[in-house]
Order: structure tokens, then sequence, then C-alpha cells
């Protein structure tokens, strides 16, 4: 009976260091281990989607309609702008058409574009004959000669026709005075909504013509 009494009391004692370890944070039974979920994303992982164009996005095409109106547009050029105009191009895309005015040099350049009754050219006062029926006068700031600048002007064929796009009819540089680049758009008719974006590197000023209007 001694020894029977004692493996009881071994076993007892087993038993008893067990729970202690358990009640301890010792290590659990297959039966007891926790299952861990995956924390979901948190709301500022998700992606989100500006359906609105900014104004500075990309020189690709873009949905239409994007904002537009048919109000004078004005931006400043950045202080002591010295760009010369080193390329004019144009595109026809999915509702609107696009003329793009390409810069070298240093800084932002600015702009002021309206819609004009007819085109003068400046400082000459001589009256233009622009295609289509519909006149955007294109004035872009900080603009400088060849010999300030160092860099060749445009110098590629003038006036750019393009009687087969949807809106766009003509872009017309007349060239640089006084800190100022002047040039036409002549489009169809002059109910187009318009808008106008600077993109850097290389400095460039955007002009699209909604098809619309």
């Amino acid at each position: 009976m001694p020894g029977r009494s004692r493996r009881i009391a071994g076993l007892v004692a087993g038993t008893a260091l067990l729970l202690a370890s358990c009640a301890d944070g010792g290590p659990a039974t297959p039966s007891q281990t926790a299952t861990t979920t995956p924390a979901a994303p948190s709301a500022s992982a998700t992606p989100t989607t500006d359906p609105t164009p900014t104004a500075v996005a990309t020189e690709t095409e873009e949905p239409v309609p994007f904002p537009a109106d048919l109000e004078p547009d004005e931006q400043a050029s950045s202080d002591g702008a010295m760009l010369t105009l080193t390329d004019v191009t144009t595109g026809e895309h999915d509702g609107y058409d696009r003329v793009v005015f390409r810069f070298g040099g240093t800084g932002a350049p600015g702009w002021m574009v309206r819609y004009v009754d007819r085109a003068t050219d400046d400082p000459a006062d001589t009256v233009l004959d622009i295609a289509g029926d519909g006149t955007l006068a294109v004035t872009l700031l900080g603009v400088q000669i060849p010999d300030t600048t160092g860099i060749p002007e445009w110098s590629g064929t003038n006036p750019v026709l393009t009687p087969g796009y949807t809106t766009l009819r003509e872009v017309n540089v007349r060239g640089q005075f006084e800190g100022q680049e002047l040039a036409f758009l002549g489009v169809d008719t002059a109910d187009h909504p318009f808008r106008v974006f600077a993109l850097a590197d290389p400095a460039r000023v955007v002009v699209d013509v909604r098809h619309d209007g």
C-alpha cells in the first residue's frame, strides 16, 4: 500500500503542476490554440479615384466632359520666367481638340486666353483672316527672345492648318513682343467650351477645345 500511495501522490502533484502551468500562461494544448483572423485593410489603405480631371494631369487623352467654359482664362507666369517657344503641336481626341505650346528656358509660363470678335495682330493692329467662325486669342507670358534665353525659337510651318479636325481649324503664331507670345486659334464656331493648363518638364501650355457647344 505504501507504494500505491506514493504513485497516487505523484499523480496528484503532476496534475497540480500542469494546472499551475496553464494558469501562468504556459504552453497550451492543441485544443487551446487561438485562431488569428487577419485584420481588414484600413480605410486609408484603400485607393481612391478622383473622377474630375485636374489642371495639371498629363498630356494624354482624357475622358470628356471635363470642366470647361467660355470665360476668359488667365494665369500669371512665375517670377523671372525666361522662356522661348520651341514647338507647337495639335491633336484631335475623343470629344476635344488640343493645342500644345512647348517652351525651353527657366520658369513657368503664364497665359491669357479668350474668344475675340476678330484677330488683331499686335502691335501692328492688322486684322488677320483666321480659319473658322470662332477665334481664341492666346497670349503666352514669361516669354523672351532667343538672344536672351540662348534657346532657338520654333520655326515650324505657320500657320498650322487642321481642316480635318472636328473643331480646330488653324493655329497661327504671330511672334514675341515685350515678354509675350501671341497666337490665334481658329475654331469652327465661337461656342465651344475651352480650358487652359500648364505642364512641366518641359514647360508647356495646353489649350483644349471641346467638340460640344
